[in-house]
């Protein structure tokens, strides 16, 4: 049986595909430069910026620029996958704030790595290493944070929240808005704590129970998310390789946080 997809997602600074136009433009304004040297009168007088120096201080600027952007406050990445639909789909992009997160990176390389400072809350779309595969980043949405008790059956999830001492589930509201008549997915309008979005079930397959992450002395399908931890999943429920699989989320594996989707 083939599990969910697992979207792993990529920091613009990193696609390798895009390596070829870098060098063909390099190549090109290296030709131009030599063009317009070869033809350069000597006796005309230059400008500051026309001399070597004013060149090399304006590349160090701008790479140092978006170097310390991309690095530690705001980064691009780009989705390859469904598991997020309706809310991020193939060819998306997504900026993500990595502010206060201490997960500092660059192209995949760790550049510093601090105490989290920020806030996660319950409904944000996180981007996260998966433990296990620390150089790799994954999006999720986060559905519980540490102390917090998840139960997921029949495709509804029940949630006892750590800060008000509640022993007993609630199940999150969620409204079918299109049902499965001219697709595989309904669509249901989903409430978490003041976040409404969209997710996707497809009602004719089965939650793939046996695959799920056993928790020592909690029941199949049930979690309790442990401190410094949390729980996330797919907004495409059944094709979303998450928490429900692999379990929990450490604090200091978050980059950041989505801000904007285009």
């Amino acid at each position: 049986m083939q599990y969910p997809a697992s979207a792993a997602i990529f920091s613009e600074g990193g696609k390798a595909q895009y390596w070829p136009y870098a060098i063909t433009i390099t190549i090109a304004c290296a030709i131009h430069a030599y063009i317009l040297s070869a033809n350069y009168d000597v006796s005309q007088k230059r400008s500051w910026c026309a001399r070597w120096w004013a060149t090399l201080l304006c590349v160090v600027t701008v790479y140092s620029s978006v170097f310390v952007t991309k690095t530690f406050f705001y980064d691009f990445y780009a989705i390859p996958a469904t598991s997020m639909s309706p809310a991020l789909n193939p060819r998306d992009y997504v900026v993500v704030s990595k502010q206060g997160f201490g997960n500092y990176s660059y192209a995949g390389i760790l550049v510093r790595q601090t105490k989290s400072t920020a806030t996660v809350q319950r409904g944000d779309i996180v981007v996260f290493k998966k433990p296990g595969n620390e150089t790799t980043d994954f999006i999720k949405r986060v559905i519980a944070g540490p102390g917090d008790k998840i139960y997921y059956q029949h495709k509804r999830l029940y949630l006892t929240r750590a800060c008000n001492g509640c022993l007993e589930y609630e199940l999150i509201d969620n409204v079918e808005i299109d049902n499965a008549a001219k697709s595989e997915f309904s669509m249901y309008q989903e409430t978490l704590d003041g976040h409404v979005y969209t997710i996707q079930l497809n009602t004719s397959k089965p939650d793939l129970i046996q695959h799920y992450y056993r928790q020592q002395g909690m029941r199949s399908g049930e979690w309790l998310v442990p401190p410094g931890h949390y729980f996330v999943m797919g907004d495409n429920r059944d094709n979303s390789l998450d928490s429900r699989y692999w379990g929990f989320v450490p604090e200091q594996n978050i980059v950041g946080k989505a801000v904007y989707i285009f």
